[in-house]
């Protein structure tokens, strides 16, 4: 897999329009404070994703541009990193939760999966969902909710694990297979540090792409 251009594109308030030219887009879901831009940075090899000073400060929807090939033969391809504004714990009270669930319900709305037979027309559609949690507290039940919705919704979904390498190797084999038992499917583990399981997030995208 090569990136020959990965750079922060736009940010997108509540009620502003997605730019219509994104190509196929991968929307990062995660709490606040759980490694979203550290693992966009890691992705891409750059550090092009801020985190917001304290968590929940950030209700903005960060668009990241790439263009890339998975193979040296293969012709560059557009496609977009998404990240949502972290769930779970947002500074200023009511008026601040309702924002982000509006921004979470416009985006998707905006952004719909591809269906067969799509038309070149489209130049802006989700091609899935990177949910990430916390290494170290499997089966929260706000994750959980956010799966389950995301589940709900259809959506072609690759959970992503960070902050791993805050655990001892023990630790983290538990904790993992306490996460696989809590959503009953395959996680990846990450790290931004190490790039342990980078390639493996790559390789999902790929298939979801």
């Amino acid at each position: 897999m090569n990136i020959s251009h990965a750079d922060f594109l736009t940010s997108v308030p509540v009620g502003g329009r997605l730019p219509n030219d994104l190509g196929p887009t991968i929307a990062m879901v995660g709490r606040s404070n759980v490694g979203k831009s550290s693992l966009i940075n890691a992705l891409t090899g750059q550090k092009i994703a801020r985190a917001g000073a304290k968590p929940g400060t950030t209700r903005l929807i960060n668009i990241y541009s790439l263009r890339l090939s998975w193979t040296s033969r293969q012709k560059q391809t557009q496609m977009t990193f998404a990240d949502l504004p972290g769930y779970g714990f947002t500074r200023g009270g009511t008026k601040a939760r309702l924002e982000f669930s509006t921004m979470t319900e416009e985006f998707f709305n905006q952004l719909s999966q591809p269906s067969t037979g799509q038309t070149s027309t489209n130049k802006s559609w989700l091609s899935g969902v990177i949910l990430v949690l916390d290494g170290r507290h499997p089966g929260l039940e706000i994750d959980l909710t956010a799966y389950e919705w995301l589940s709900d919704k259809k959506l072609s979904t690759i959970v992503v694990t960070t902050k791993n390498d805050r655990m001892t190797r023990n630790e983290q084999s538990k904790a993992n297979k306490d996460h696989e038992l809590a959503v009953d499917r395959p996680v990846i583990v990450s790290s931004s540090r190490s790039g342990v399981g980078i390639r493996k997030v790559w390789t999902s995208i790929q298939g979801l792409i």
